[in-house]
């Protein structure tokens, strides 16, 4: 959908143009005792998960506008996107602090914490446990088509989907909270991670290469023409 491309791109121009650091590892002292602190950062990160999160949501979008009666298809969008967000934003807030609690037992040394954070990184993409919240993230969610059910669903559907999408992501989007000086490098670099892991069809959930080995094709039949006809499609899908 052209819209997606549009809030994302208007998401990183905010990204680029903010004083703030998405990192916000300089509000990590103040997180605690200062409420304007705490806002930014989930201002902050409300707008990295808008940049990186919009182009994902396509299918789901789509199967919200197609299931959905005429009527009722803004309503539905508006519940799913309330539900996939609020989810998203205490996943935030559980990383953020995480972050912080690593740089504290890593000695305040960012070398420690940025080798600790890889660590975790590398084994979470390359483990199964990864490529099954990534298959669920393929599945569309029964719609009701009226009343309070018909919310209920759309509501219950943006819950599922951003539990699903956490599992997936949240080790990638962990990583621009934990190497404050290239954050927004980074988020550029796993937008385009996470957009070729979501053009993936599901797979068997097995150990694999991690990271990069999913976007220079070096899994043999699992990619090839395939798996770029497969992003061809999915680009062509949101214009």
């Amino acid at each position: 959908m052209p819209a997606l491309i549009g809030v994302s791109l208007v998401a990183w121009l905010a990204l680029l143009q903010s004083s703030h650091s998405v990192n916000a590892s300089k509000h990590h002292a103040a997180v605690y005792a200062d409420v304007h602190a705490l806002a930014q950062l989930g201002w902050s990160w409300l707008v990295m998960l808008t940049a990186m999160m919009a182009p994902l949501l396509a299918e789901p979008m789509r199967h919200l506008w197609v299931r959905s009666l005429p009527r009722r298809r803004l309503r539905a969008i508006f519940l799913f996107v309330m539900a996939y967000c609020t989810i998203w934003m205490l996943a935030g807030f559980i990383l953020s602090v995480t972050a912080k609690q690593l740089q504290l037992l890593s000695g305040n040394s960012w070398l420690t914490a940025s080798g600790l954070t890889l660590l975790i990184v590398i084994m979470w993409q390359a483990s199964p446990w990864k490529q099954v919240c990534l298959n669920y993230c393929h599945l569309k969610s029964r719609l009701s088509p009226f009343g309070l059910a018909a919310d209920c669903d759309c509501l219950l559907f943006g819950i599922v989907k951003g539990f699903w999408c956490i599992g997936s992501c949240w080790a990638l989007m962990f990583l621009p909270l934990a190497f404050v000086h290239v954050g927004l490098y980074l988020m550029l670099l796993i937008g385009l991670i996470l957009v070729a892991e979501r053009c993936q069809p599901a797979r068997p959930a097995q150990w694999q290469i991690p990271l990069f080995g999913k976007i220079l094709n070096l899994e043999g039949n699992h990619y090839g023409a395939g798996g770029r006809a497969q992003v061809i499609t999915y680009f062509n899908f949101l214009h």
